[in-house]
């Protein structure tokens, strides 16, 4: 594959597959062509905003250093042309000039509804994935990163992967743990150990059952990823099992409209009681984005506070609370494992809601360790490897 560097302004590789075959200046837009036949149009400004030259991008920090203010709206190109390399290259009315990478423009094609923002890539699962569980050795992970890039890009699209194989000490929690990212800081420690205490001041340390939920849904910032390890597990009972919360919405949203209407819409009180710290936030279930696309769950019932809605409300509301809560806990929806040593669990907290069944405490010693990371973390070990990849391939 033909490949030529031309700066851009992410400093990123593109391919040089497609190079330019023609650019003209049209109705305040460069058009140009592709050599596959493609066509495009790119505003005046939007590319003088684009330029990649050092008086644009500070080269050492990588930061933009080009102020909108300085030029003005309707700035125009003195010509236009293909540089030798394939790119563009624009020649300014304010003596600058310009070069554009080929496939940078390409990438960034907006007039052919190109979309820069990263694609959530997501995969909804119910029981059936129990055959064919996402399950990774620690070593494979933390050696090869083919492996790495595979297991990072399926929590991205499943939010659920299983690592066995690990040690148990808190170095090799951190280390698997540092395969995704940084870990956040929490009101209860960055890493909270959760052992059988039938006195326990949460109920995480007590034998009772807990139904499916995600942490902390008293921030305004929930944590993106949660990472479980299992240190011991012999006690009887205890299971764990999950639930997609995305696909739980869309089971709603098919069958159940109304109802899927009300969780999106109406807010529910989450509030954390203890008595070193209290956080809480309000939020519907469902958080949707601008496609109407459900983006994160918040769903924690030992945290609610009293919902506060229209009176006439209140019976409906509570309806569709609990026909959502009668889907998460339909067996069919649930992919369930018993951790044993060795085994950690990684999910996206803002989309798998994470449940146990009732344990014995006296039957033996259960003892989970976890902590939490961010999906900014995971999406950025996902470009770092996706980064050398390209640099690798465009240096042979």
């Amino acid at each position: 594959m033909n490949k030529t560097k031309i700066t851009t302004p992410d400093f990123e590789f593109y391919s040089m597959e497609y190079p330019l075959k023609r650019a003209s200046m049209v109705d305040g837009c460069v058009h140009v062509v592709w050599m596959d036949g493609r066509e495009s149009h790119f505003h005046y400004i939007w590319l003088r905003d684009n330029d990649a030259s050092e008086r644009s991008i500070d080269p050492i920090s990588r930061e933009r250093i080009f102020l909108i203010r300085e030029v003005p709206l309707d700035i125009r190109p003195l010509s236009v042309s293909i540089c030798s390399q394939g790119g563009l290259f624009v020649d300014w009315e304010d003596d600058f000039q310009s070069h554009y990478h080929p496939g940078w423009l390409r990438y960034f094609d907006y007039f052919n509804g190109s979309n820069s923002v990263d694609k959530w890539e997501v995969e909804t699962w119910d029981q059936r994935l129990e055959e064919q569980l996402p399950i990774y050795s620690a070593a494979a992970v933390i050696d090869n990163e083919d492996i790495r890039y595979d297991f990072l890009t399926t929590i991205r699209k499943k939010g659920l992967v299983i690592v066995t194989d690990m040690a148990q000490n808190i170095d090799s929690f951190e280390k698997i743990s540092m395969q995704v990212g940084l870990l956040r800081d929490m009101n209860w420690g960055r890493i909270f150990e959760i052992k059988a205490k039938p006195e326990g001041e949460y109920l995480a340390y007590r034998g009772m059952a807990l139904e499916p939920h995600n942490d902390a849904p008293t921030r305004e910032y929930i944590p993106g990823l949660q990472v479980f390890q299992c240190v011991e597990n012999t006690a009887k009972g205890g299971e764990s099992y999950w639930v997609d919360g995305y696909h739980i919405a869309e089971i709603m949203r098919k069958h159940y409209p109304k109802e899927f209407e009300i969780l999106v819409t109406t807010p529910w009180h989450y509030a954390s009681r203890n008595l070193v710290s209290k956080y809480c936030w309000n939020t519907p279930i469902f958080t949707l984005d601008s496609k109407g696309n459900v983006t994160t769950v918040h769903d924690s019932m030992p945290l609610r506070e009293p919902v506060c809605v229209n009176f006439n409300r209140v019976p409906e509301f509570f309806a569709a609370y609990k026909i959502y809560t009668i889907l998460k806990e339909t067996r069919q929806n649930q992919v369930q494992r018993k951790l044993i040593k060795g085994d950690i669990a990684i999910v996206d907290n803002r989309r798998i809601l994470h449940a146990r069944r009732e344990f014995d405490p006296s039957s033996g010693e259960r003892h989970i360790r976890t902590a939490y990371s961010e999906r900014d973390e995971l999406l950025s070990a996902i470009r770092m490897i996706e980064r050398a990849r390209s640099e690798r391939e465009f240096s042979e």
